[in-house]
C-alpha cells in the first residue's frame, strides 16, 4: 500500500522534532507498506508541496499528524488548523484525481457543500484520510468533522495503526481497532477506548524519516524521548489525558544507544531530552546519564526541570554528559499562585535549585505566567521582583493560561463563569485571574521589559557556551 504520512506543523517556534509522527511512519513502513514521508517544517508553500508530493506519489491511504490545536499563547494566539485544512484538501483533490475511477474504495465522497465524507453514499472513490497525533487525541470528535477524515487513530500505541492499516488494505475496516474514531452506519462518530503505551520499546531507525537540517535552528538538532506519562495532577495540565499518569521508562541503555546512533551516524552534537521533566523520577534520570557518560554519547544536553526533584550528584551528571541548560518549571515565583496551581514546588525550592544549577556551570531559563489562579497584583508584583535575583539565561512572562479538557483549570473556570459547562475547549479561552485584568497586566509587564532590558544580556555567555563546548568524544 502507498502511504502518504504528512507532518502538519509548520509552526517554528521551539522547533518541535516529529518524533512521534516519524515513528508512527517507520512502523508501517516495517510492516510492508511503501511510505512517503512528508515533513511540511520550513516549507515555503506547504500547500503547492503538499500537491507536488502526492500527484509524485499517487497514494492509496494519506495519513495527518496534527501535534496541536493552536500554540496556546494569549498574547499571540494563532490557530494553525485552517491552514492545516487546506493542505489535507490539496492532499485529497490530488489523491483522488489520480484514482482509476473505475476502481473501488472503502469510502466514497459525498456531494455535500462541506466536502465531507460519508462512508455508505455511493459516489466517486476517494483516498481515505487517517487523522493522529496529540492534538487528535484530545479532540478526537472536533479533529474528525472539521478535517472531514475518514478515520483517526488516538494514543500513542503503534500497533493499532498497522493494524487498522492492514484491514483497510484487505478491504475490511477493523472496527475494533484500540484508538480508532470512524463513523458508524448512522454517520455518528464512534471513538474506541485508546491505549498509551509509552515508548519504551522502539526501533529507532524512525530517524530515517526526520531531516535534521530543517530543525537546526535552535540549539538542538535532535530529540530523544527518555519516558511519557506524569503522575503530578497540575491546574493547568492535560499530559495525563495523552500521555497517562504514569511514569512509562525507556532503558537507558536503549536511550544510549539512540544517542550514540544520532552522535556517530547522524553527526548530531546536541539533542533535546523529550520528556515532562527529565530529572523525574530521579534514579532513572541518573541511570540515563550514567549510561551516556560510561557509553561515550555525550552531546549537548537540554531539557525540562522540576524544581523538586534534584541534588548535586544529578546536576554532576548532567554536566558530565554535556549538559548545557535546563527549561526550569517555575509557573509562578510566588507562593500562593504555586499552591493554587497545586505545583509541588514553592519559591524556596525554585530559588534553592536556581543557585544549584548555576553552582554546577549550567543555565536554565524560566517561563512563568502571569494571571494564573489565585493571583493577584501583589503576587504579579512578587513575581516581578524575584525574577532577576534568579539568574536565569533567559526569563520569558507569559499571561494567562489556554484552558484544555477535563483539567482542574477547566472545571474552575466554569465554577467562576468564564466558560459554560458545555464548553469542550475546542475554541481557545484563556484563564485570567480576575484579580489582574489583562491590560493592567499588559502595561506592567511592558513597564518591567522596558527596566529590565538589559537582562538579556545574559544570554550572551550561554549562546558563546552552545557554540563553542564540544562534549567528551
Amino acid at each position: 500500500m502507498n502511504i502518504l504520512f504528512v507532518q502538519t506543523n509548520t509552526v517554528g517556534q521551539l522547533m518541535p522534532l516529529p518524533i512521534g509522527a516519524a515513528m508512527a511512519a517507520k512502523h508501517l513502513e516495517r510492516s510492508g507498506h511503501r511510505v512517503r514521508f512528508l515533513d511540511l517544517m520550513g516549507e515555503r508553500d506547504p500547500i503547492a508541496t503538499a500537491r507536488r508530493v502526492t500527484a509524485e506519489f499517487r497514494p492509496d491511504l494519506a495519513c495527518f499528524s496534527i501535534r496541536n490545536r493552536d500554540n496556546q499563547s494569549l498574547m499571540k494566539y494563532h490557530d494553525p488548523l485552517p491552514g492545516i485544512r487546506d493542505v489535507v484538501n490539496a492532499v485529497r483533490e490530488v489523491a483522488d484525481r489520480s484514482l482509476d475511477t473505475s476502481a473501488s474504495a472503502p469510502l466514497r465522497r459525498t456531494t455535500r457543500d462541506d466536502d465531507r465524507f460519508d462512508p455508505h453514499t455511493p459516489h466517486a472513490p476517494h483516498v481515505p484520510i487517517l487523522l493522529g497525533g496529540t492534538a487528535f487525541t484530545t479532540f478526537p470528535h472536533r479533529m474528525m468533522d472539521y478535517f472531514g477524515a475518514d478515520y483517526g487513530i488516538a494514543g500513542d500505541a503503534l500497533a493499532p495503526v498497522s493494524r487498522f492499516v492492514a484491514s483497510l488494505e484487505n478491504g475490511a475496516p477493523d472496527f475494533d481497532t484500540p484508538g480508532l474514531v470512524y463513523h458508524d452506519e448512522d454517520g455518528r462518530i464512534i471513538a474506541n477506548p485508546f491505549q498509551l503505551e509509552g515508548y519504551h520499546e522502539i526501533d529507532t531507525d524512525y530517524h530515517d524519516f526526520i531531516d535534521a537540517k530543517r530543525y537546526r535552528k535552535t540549539y538542538w538538532d535532535a530529540a530523544i524521548i527518555t519516558r511519557s506519562g506524569c503522575p503530578e495532577n497540575c491546574e493547568y495540565c492535560d499530559t495525563f489525558r495523552t500521555f497517562g499518569r504514569e511514569f512509562i521508562l525507556r532503558d537507558p541503555d536503549a536511550i544510549t544507544e539512540e544517542m550514540l546512533m544520532l552522535k556517530r551516524a547522524r553527526g548530531a552534537r546536541s539533542v533535546w531530552l523529550v520528556d515532562a521533566g527529565f530529572n523525574r523520577p530521579l534514579d532513572h534520570a541518573k541511570q540515563v546519564l550514567e549510561a551516556i557518560i560510561r557509553r561515550g554519547a555525550q552531546m549537548q544536553l537540554y531539557s525540562v526541570f522540576d524544581p523538586w526533584e534534584s541534588d548535586a550528584e544529578f546536576l554532576s551528571l548532567y554536566r558530565q554528559a554535556g549538559g548545557l541548560m535546563f527549561m526550569m518549571s517555575a509557573e509562578s515565583l510566588s507562593d500562593p499562585v504555586l499552591e493554587t496551581l497545586q505545583k509541588k514546588c514553592r519559591f524556596g525550592d525554585i530559588e534553592r535549585e536556581a543557585r544549584a544549577i548555576r553552582a554546577a556551570g549550567l543555565d536554565f531559563m524560566l517561563m512563568p505566567a502571569l494571571g494564573s489562579p489565585g493571583e493577584t497584583r501583589d503576587t504579579v508584583e512578587e513575581s516581578l521582583r524575584r525574577a532577576p535575583g534568579l539568574k536565569a539565561v533567559m526569563t520569558d512572562f507569559g499571561i494567562g493560561w489556554r484552558i484544555q479538557p477535563d483539567t482542574p483549570m477547566r472545571a474552575r473556570a466554569v465554577r467562576e463563569g468564564m466558560i459554560n459547562e458545555e464548553d469542550d475547549c475546542w475554541d481557545a479561552h484563556f484563564y485570567l485571574s480576575p484579580e489582574t485584568p489583562l491590560n493592567w497586566l499588559r502595561a506592567r509587564l511592558r513597564r518591567y521589559r522596558r527596566s529590565h532590558a538589559h537582562l538579556g544580556l545574559r544570554m550572551l555567555p550561554f549562546v558563546w557556551r552552545a557554540m563553542t563546548r564540544r562534549p567528551a568524544a
